[in-house]
């Protein structure tokens, strides 16, 4: 059985990751969860010590102890953009890891997107983005790569990150046929158990999250990629736009 401050600490992080906490809100004052007879002062304290050290909330002096706001999502098209500029599809704060490979039957989603029969062979990457503060999952990245690339491009078949880019960068260096669209969608959804392993999140969670897809299709027609993203329990998507 777990130390009463890490039980209360559970409980408050997981409001969190499902939102009843957002970004900004402020958690009870230590006095009100002992009133209602959560713990003595000492407990209360230990947990919201501890939700502090994970990242998950700030605390000050006259602004009480305060949800923090999380790294926000990034679309497979921005990482690709910001691979062209900076050579690296991470932003500020973020890193990625888990990064796995292979060739495997392509599920029927995927063969749809691809324009390929369901159970031919496909090229599947993942990667996991992670908050560099706190080590919590951002989002958990799936690429998937007709095959045909896999046989000629053997660097994008190694569990690791590439060196040269993104794997579209790769793909359109070898081919010589650069980018022509992206048709992207997004949409939330609740947490299942399968979701457990890639977002680090129990299997009973039932949080929303965003799901963000894009097909890269190239100027002659064939969809190069199709990339499915999966944000971690309260993160969010948010664009800025300058203007001109």
């Amino acid at each position: 059985m777990p130390p009463k401050w890490k039980a209360i600490a559970d409980e408050i992080a997981a409001q969190i990751i499902s939102g009843e906490y957002a970004p900004g809100d402020r958690l009870p004052k230590i006095e009100e969860l002992v009133s209602a007879g959560k713990g003595s002062k000492s407990t209360v304290h230990a947990a919201y010590k501890a939700l502090e050290a994970d990242g998950l909330v700030t605390a000050s002096r006259g602004h009480g102890t305060v949800v923090r706001e999380r790294t926000t999502l990034a679309t497979a098209a921005e990482r690709e953009q910001r691979s062209r500029v900076t050579g690296s599809s991470w932003r500020a704060g973020e890193r990625s890891d888990s990064h796995m490979a292979g060739v495997i039957a392509a599920p029927a989603e995927v063969a749809e997107a691809l324009g390929i029969a369901p159970g031919d062979r496909v090229l599947r990457r993942s990667r996991t983005y992670r908050d560099e503060r706190d080590n919590s999952v951002i989002s958990h990245s799936t690429s998937w790569i007709p095959a045909v690339f896999a046989d000629e491009l053997s660097e994008l078949t190694m569990g690791r990150r590439l060196s040269g880019g993104t794997s579209i960068d790769v793909i359109t260096r070898h081919t010589g046929r650069p980018v022509d669209r992206r048709i992207s969608a997004m949409w939330p959804r609740i947490t299942t158990a399968a979701d457990a392993e890639p977002l680090e999140i129990p299997e009973d969670t039932k949080a929303a999250v965003i799901v963000l897809t894009v097909r890269i299709i190239d100027t002659s027609g064939m969809t190069i990629e199709y990339g499915v993203d999966i944000g971690g329990p309260g993160r969010r998507w948010t664009k800025e736009e300058v203007s001109e």
